[in-house]
């Protein structure tokens, strides 16, 4: 492979790395904004679309509560979570453990205000519906508190409307998770009816424009097979998501709310129509949030009795994997293309990772550790592969000088060119393919490195973790230093390859220094910091073995010149015996 060629090859790669990554992980899209809690200051910001034409009329059976309103709280310290008398229907849901980006000093909310009747139920009856979410309901308390060891605490609603058609709910909670078990029934209602129970119209905004929640808030399905997902931002029109559903729900990029069968059937699917846009505020900016309005539909058995499972809460993947169902499969990592490559590495990296900081160690020192461990891991790989390298870097002036004088001599027959060239390559020790080695080091991790891309893109352990200047590791550096550090790293690593071992460099070899390091740093300027802090520790790891790996080179190339020079030696001295014989005369 001659120079030119290396050289189209080296552009390529380079082109590659820089313009491939955005087609591989493309950002959040700029339109959307982040979605979540309405703020106070909320207003419509664009028409709701007309209701569906084949929308059941309400049947006049139910009469409206007159009662005043009250709240029941139920709180864990994992979460306070606030029920109407209107409905029975969960008004909102704070995740006490995770700060607002919207709501600075509060906790994370996921009922936006324009949907208080999450979890409120309708049932359809041919024609007619018999609309529950303003009736008024009796609860079986007025508050529950949730301490850590205690039992599953129950709340019950009973409705107090006249008339044949009543209903009841009951809502178990544990102390220890978000799982909420949902159990009720129907009294005086025929056969052959469908329940309906609301999503709401999407979740709170409560992150930063960074994150990209906005470009993930939709609505999802799992059919066992795969998981079925509408962007609310597409909803234009009313639509729907077909079943048989074995859960659906309402997430964004690191929050879920989800409705699971609970073995009562799967449901049948999510309806889904266009709702008025809000406008809030992060600091002095206003953002647009889009909405839609969701409602989960399953057949109602003939008794009227009812039972599912509703998660409110994060996705954290162990949270998720334990309720079942396959419920993780909401936030998957990857593209599905490549799920079969970084899932298995994924779960290993995640089960790494909280290892360690159950350790007690901060996510930005687990991650300086991970970097280092992944490091030692792979040293005898990455051994041979700097070994390689190094090899292919001595031999290349011998070796370019070899191609030279072949490409000259049998410049008119390609054929036999090539076949010269390949004795060249084997006599040298080196293969065409082996010239391209000088990239494998940087190669090494990167099954690691893009996995953590797509865990950091959705992995909520690391939502608002901050690390020394870092305030947030799922976030890019906003001073920009760990990437200028990347580069320099990066360049300080090859800059020991070559000049440490002693070997010549030609142009290209000189090119790929100074270019390589600035072609894959600036892809870090994008990234999430966390990312940015894992490659840097793998980078400042990279350093002891370098050396060594340089040091061993040096000695074999020193040891090498020394042998050929005796070899020079040797084969002069039978020829000048003669000389200093006749000198002797």
């Amino acid at each position: 492979m001659d120079q030119n060629r290396r050289l189209v090859l080296f552009l390529a790669m380079s082109a590659v790395v820089l313009f491939g990554w955005n087609l591989l992980f493309p950002p959040p899209q700029p339109d959307p904004v982040p979605a979540g809690a309405d703020s106070a200051m909320a207003v419509v910001a664009a028409p709701a679309a007309a209701a569906p034409a084949a929308a059941p009329r309400a049947a006049p059976a139910l009469a409206a509560g007159t009662a005043p309103e009250r709240m029941v709280t139920v709180r864990s310290p994992l979460y306070e979570y606030r029920f109407s008398t209107r409905g029975a229907a969960l008004n909102a849901a704070t995740l006490t453990r995770f700060e607002s980006y919207v709501d600075r000093g509060g906790s994370v909310q996921l009922v936006p205000r324009s949907a208080r009747d999450v979890l409120a139920h309708r049932v359809v009856v041919g024609a007619d519906t018999l609309d529950f979410r303003n009736v008024t309901f009796t609860p079986s308390a007025e508050r529950i508190d949730l301490r850590e060891g205690d039992q599953p605490r129950q709340l019950r609603f009973v409705s107090s409307n006249p008339g044949p058609v009543r209903a009841e709910v009951t809502y178990t909670f544990r102390p220890d998770g978000y799982l909420v078990d949902v159990q009720g029934g129907f009294t005086g209602v025929p056969r052959g009816a469908r329940l309906v129970t609301e999503l709401g119209t999407g979740l709170a905004p409560h992150d930063s424009p960074d994150h990209g929640s906005a470009a993930e808030l939709a609505f999802v399905g799992w059919d066992r097979e795969k998981i079925r997902r509408t962007y609310i931002r597409k909803v234009q029109f009313p639509d729907t998501i077909a079943g048989p559903l074995v859960w659906a729900g309402i997430k964004d990029r690191y929050f879920l709310i989800a409705l699971i069968e609970a073995g009562q059937g799967r449901f049948s699917r999510i309806e889904m129509e266009p709702a008025p846009d809000v406008k809030y505020a992060i600091g002095r900016d206003t953002l647009v949030t889009a909405r839609a309005r969701g409602r989960v539909v399953q057949p109602l058995p003939a008794d009227g009795a009812f039972r599912m499972q509703a998660y409110l809460g994060p996705q954290e993947h162990g949270r998720l994997a334990a309720v079942g169902h396959e419920l993780e499969e909401v936030n998957p990592y990857g593209y599905r293309w490549l799920r079969p490559v970084v899932r298995p590495i994924a779960a290993v990296v995640l089960w790494a990772l909280k290892r360690m900081h159950d350790l007690g160690l901060t996510y930005g020192w687990v991650l300086i550790l991970f970097g280092v461990i992944v490091r030692l891991a792979t040293w005898p790989l990455n051994a041979k592969a700097m070994r390689a390298q190094m090899k292919n870097m001595a031999v290349q002036p011998q070796l370019q000088a070899r191609v030279k004088e072949v490409q000259a001599k049998h410049r008119d027959d390609p054929a036999r060119m090539n076949q010269e060239m390949m004795k060249v390559y084997s006599e040298m020790g080196v293969s065409p393919l082996s010239m391209m080695s000088g990239c494998v080091p940087l190669l090494i991790p990167m099954p690691v490195l893009i996995t953590l891309f797509f865990v950091f893109q959705s992995a909520i352990e690391f939502r608002g973790t901050s690390f020394a200047w870092l305030p947030d590791l799922s976030l890019r550096d906003p001073l920009n230093i760990l990437p200028i550090f990347l580069m320099v790293s990066m360049f300080g690593l090859q800059y020991v390859s070559t000049k440490l071992s002693g070997m010549e460099q030609n142009d290209q070899m000189r090119m790929m220094m100074y270019t390589m390091p600035i072609v894959m740093g600036f892809v870090f300027f994008v990234m999430p910091a966390g990312l940015n802090l894992y490659y840097a520790s793998t980078n400042v790891a990279s350093f002891p073995q370098q050396i060594l790996i340089a040091r061993e080179r040096r000695r074999a190339t020193e040891a090498q010149k020394a042998e050929e020079a005796a070899k020079k030696a040797t084969a002069r001295g039978p020829k000048n015996i003669p000389a200093r014989r006749a000198r002797r005369r």
